[in-house]
């Protein structure tokens, strides 16, 4: 509020029309970003992306366990990704923030 010009960056639909696939993978309980905020930004784009949910929590994803390294190791050196909908089960023991 109040301030003298318009905003760079507002708010809108994303809009990714040519583009291979984008894997985006996200925590069920992140503590810094809403899931939901995934799942409406993979809906939006359903032709050019693919949500992978780590139904643990923490952050980052990477890392998580054999499923999301699996996952992003493929579409990195494979370009390829898992079917839509696909998710990674929570590790017994996650890693702490920092590792």
């Amino acid at each position: 509020m109040g301030w003298p010009g318009e905003v760079n960056n507002p708010q809108h639909r994303l809009r990714i029309t040519d583009a291979p696939a984008i894997l985006m993978s996200h925590a069920l309980h992140d503590p810094a970003n809403n899931h939901a905020w995934a799942a409406d930004a993979d809906r939006q784009n359903r032709r050019t992306t693919v949500l992978l949910t780590y139904e643990g929590s923490g952050h980052s994803v990477y890392n998580r366990n054999t499923c999301t390294r699996r996952s992003v190791d493929d579409d990195l050196l494979e370009l390829k990704v898992p079917p839509h909908g696909s998710r990674c089960a929570a590790t017994g023991s996650e890693p702490t923030a920092g590792q």
